[in-house]
């Protein structure tokens, strides 16, 4: 059980202000879509990324993980460890040398965790990976069998044309690395359980909607936000069973429905549930 952390209120918070850095919140930006969007989808490095963050522990700067990586990454190539290494800091410190997923690792020195929140951060990055992980694979049932032409129709829908075969090839093959599809007999992809950590969900709330202070979100807006789609879960009452479970245990400051209303109150800064290494 965790520790009681409840009775702390905080402030509402509203998606449609600019944050401190005058950009909107993840939650209602678009999509870039059509013609003006990026056309090329890079291979996903994933085991190369959770290498990454472990070994980032013992380094000072950027800088200094940037050169490891060149000098310690697998590929025999020099041109391809400096590209690695640079998809790498692009993808999974996005937010900084002591971002998101050093901090996780850090804190809980747990893979299931760390995978989740790499595939958030990879997907968050890569506008058209996360557009097919919330918009095109969403609606699969899990066990349910994705033919070809599922994801031909998307990458036609969200390019604005027909794509090449390499391009429809390379988004299942990092969906695949991601853990979200595997090769089902006769040839088809087939939609697996990625069975995210509920610490993670929670863990990534509060990065997005309360890292520097007590926030009280409605649960809409939480749910606008495809980051639960980006670990895994499948449904909107996953998202709420995860939520009252953590009331419950303390995890949060509160979890609400009353009437029409529903709301998630933190109780943590983001620094402050990675020192208490809350778990559910």
């Amino acid at each position: 059980m965790a520790e009681n952390l409840s009775g702390i209120t905080g402030f509402l918070f509203d998606p449609n202000q600019p944050g401190a850095d005058g950009a909107l919140h993840p939650s209602v930006r678009s999509i870039s879509k059509g013609k003006g969007a990026k056309r090329t989808i890079s291979d996903l490095i994933f085991p190369e990324a959770v290498f990454a963050v472990k070994e980032s522990t013992a380094c000072s700067d950027l800088k200094e993980l940037q050169t490891l990586l060149i000098s310690r990454l697998g590929q025999n190539s020099q041109e391809t460890r400096v590209r690695y290494a640079r998809f790498i800091i692009r993808w999974f410190f996005a937010d900084g040398f002591d971002g998101i997923a050093r901090k996780t690792w850090i804190a809980y020195q747990d893979e299931k965790i760390l995978t989740d929140i790499l595939r958030y951060l990879y997907l968050a990055h890569e506008p058209v990976m996360g557009a097919c992980m919330a918009e095109c694979l969403y609606p699969v049932e899990l066990g349910m069998r994705v033919p070809a032409s599922l994801f031909d129709r998307f990458l036609t829908s969200h390019y604005g044309g027909t794509q090449t075969t390499k391009t429809t090839q390379r988004l299942k093959s990092n969906l695949m690395r991601l853990g979200v599809i595997e090769r089902a007999p006769g040839g088809n992809d087939k939609l697996v359980s990625m069975s995210p950590a509920k610490t993670s969900l929670l863990l990534l709330t509060h990065y997005i909607f309360a890292a520097s202070e007590p926030r009280t979100v409605e649960l809409r807006y939480l749910l606008a936000n495809p980051y639960w789609k980006y670990i895994g879960l499948k449904s909107e009452d996953e998202v709420r069973a995860i939520f009252r479970e953590a009331d419950a245990a303390g995890s949060i400051g509160k979890y609400v429905v009353a009437d029409q209303l529903e709301q998630v109150t933190t109780c943590l800064t983001l620094d402050a549930f990675l020192s208490k290494k809350v778990r559910i």
